[in-house]
């Protein structure tokens, strides 16, 4: 495949719906194939219902006008591939219809393969994501940016964000607890700080000081007073993130402080009273700390006013380009590299199992060892970003991959075969790599050791048509 090109300041972060795409909330989700690059304006396409069939359905894509999916390019054959929707079992899948770049399912080339929410598609040098819905990528709240997955993770805790009443955020690692927590705050309209403290990090013999504060003199090496983290939170929220890192011991008095709405400093005699909207964050539910003995029930059950879970990077895929052009635009003030159809495609394929921060360190680290470049190619990623699973997905399970892709890794491809390949791939390197089993890596490797002259190849197929 040829490699598609997204400039900088072409990234948008609109995406444009059919009108008879059901948005979240109006009762029925409905997938649909989102398309990032190289343009965001292309209309998402209704795949299929969770709820009911809507018939058999046919939607062909290509460069041909009569195609219901027209994509730009020359990179797209007039008709390039074809998404089939079967009333019978409910299965979306897609299909080549023979064009010259063939078709990529997660990244891996394929005839034909069954769709699935988070599946990433590239046709040509298009890159799409099969999602839950298609909606306006934006900022939620400050600093928080997310389409429709993670608009409607978060909607319930704008809704309770004026009440008083406790919230639990659990998510895995980089999912933007704390980021959401500001948008809380700012939300609920409480007049006082917003006050973070990472439970993990305080020492066990200095974290009831730490939290409720301690006099002058109170225990050697008190040598002043300290508010505490909920009397600096005052009127305000505090975060108490990894809560169920705290002592048992100190668990209790934390639940003593919550039903009482007060506070005793260490080395005072009488209480404080507090005004705080307590946050708690988790990487694992808190319930399952309960099980473990880790965490007290009576405390979790007066901490739970509303849990909501923050979904990972991985489950929302159709944002991972937005928030990576974002990031470039914001930290390049506006002059942002253009970017590749390869890169984009391994960016939507990653599992980003860092989530967020994940891709805040790639592009910092991007723009620190290619700060003159133009262009951002996949050669500037690291190995791990984007490289096909060894276990595939469901969806990919069921994909069909190109005849005779079935070779080993540690068999011996010759040049004479890896010729006749890329003749019967009229010069496509990633089929006919595909075709033998092998990476195209490797079948660039022994092109070059052998001074192919792919191009020559190439004008074979065009002289033949």
């Amino acid at each position: 495949m040829r490699s598609g090109i997204l400039m900088g300041h072409d990234a948008g972060i609109t995406t444009v719906t059919e009108a008879s795409a059901p948005r979240p909330g109006q009762g029925e989700e409905t997938l649909v194939l989102v398309w990032l690059f190289p343009r965001a304006d292309v209309a998402a396409v209704a795949l299929q219902s969770s709820l009911k069939s809507s018939g058999d359905a046919e939607w062909l894509i290509g460069r041909d006008p009569a195609c219901a999916i027209r994509l730009e390019g020359n990179d797209v054959s007039r008709r390039h591939a074809a998404i089939r929707r079967t009333s019978a079992t409910a299965a979306t899948h897609i299909v080549d219809l023979g064009s010259r770049n063939g078709i990529r399912v997660n990244g891996v080339v394929v005839s034909s393969a069954d769709l699935g929410r988070g599946d990433v598609v590239r046709v040509g040098g298009w890159v799409g994501v099969v999602a839950n819905a298609a909606s306006d990528f934006g900022e939620i709240a400050p600093g928080l940016l997310g389409g429709a997955v993670l608009q409607a993770a978060v909607a319930p805790l704008r809704q309770v964000a004026p009440s008083s009443l406790t919230i639990v955020l659990e998510g895995e690692t980089g999912t933007g607890k704390e980021v959401v927590t500001r948008g809380v705050h700012a939300w609920s309209g409480r007049p006082g700080p917003l006050v973070a403290v990472n439970c993990a990090a305080l020492p066990e013999g200095l974290a009831e000081g730490e939290l409720f504060g301690y006099r002058k003199g109170a225990f050697t090496g008190a040598d002043r007073a300290s508010p505490g983290f909920f009397r600096s939170a005052q009127g305000g929220t505090l975060l108490l993130d990894e809560v169920s890192d705290l002592p048992l011991p100190l668990q209790a008095k934390l639940l003593r402080v919550l039903q009482e709405g007060e506070v005793q400093p260490l080395g005072e005699t009488r209480t404080t009273p507090i005004d705080v909207r307590i946050v708690v964050a988790s990487q694992q539910p808190l319930m399952d700390a309960v099980r473990e003995g880790r965490f007290r029930a009576d405390l979790l059950a007066r901490l739970d006013g509303i849990t909501v879970r923050l979904p990972p990077l991985r489950q929302r895929k159709e944002d991972v380009l937005h928030l990576f052009s974002h990031l470039l635009r914001e930290w390049t003030k506006g002059r942002a590299p253009a970017v590749e159809c390869d890169l984009v495609e391994r960016l939507c394929v990653h599992d980003w199992p860092f989530n967020v921060r994940e891709l805040v360190q790639l592009v910092r680290q991007l723009l620190v060892l290619h700060p003159d470049d133009s262009l951002l190619r996949a050669e500037h990623l690291p190995a791990r970003i984007g490289m096909p699973v060894a276990e595939p997905s469901v969806s990919a399970a069921k994909a069909t991959v190109r005849p005779e892709g079935t070779r080993s890794s540690t068999e011996t491809v010759e040049l004479p075969t890896l010729l006749s390949a890329l003749r019967a791939a009229g010069g496509n390197v990633a089929r006919a790599a595909a075709m033998l089993g092998i990476t195209r890596q490797r079948a660039y490797r022994l092109m070059e050791s052998h001074a192919v002259d792919l191009e020559a190849i190439r004008g074979e197929e065009g002289a033949r048509k």
